[in-house]
């Protein structure tokens, strides 16, 4: 029980003391007023945008051409064998 009474003896004293009573506000708003505004620009976004479509694009274009000479696996099943010659 020492520490329970302990902690309430700290409590006790704690709600005894004063707190001081300042004001930040006038502190805040002076440093809020002092920092500059930083811009945004929208080139860099704009640059990788382009560049990514530009790559998407590419790769469609060969994905397109690449189709043409891909043959379906049913059809490979269902093809006639070539005749092999054993004489």
């Amino acid at each position: 029980m020492d520490a329970l009474e302990g902690l309430a003896k700290l409590a006790r004293r704690a709600r005894e003391e004063m707190t001081p009573v300042f004001g930040v506000s006038e502190a805040v708003r002076l440093r809020i007023l002092s920092e500059r505004t930083e811009t945004v620009t929208l080139i860099p976004l704009g640059l990788f945008g382009g560049l990514s479509a530009l790559a998407a694009s590419v790769i469609m274009v060969l994905a397109l051409q690449f189709w043409s000479y891909m043959t379906s696996p049913v059809m490979e099943l269902v093809a006639p064998l070539p005749e092999i010659r054993l004489w």
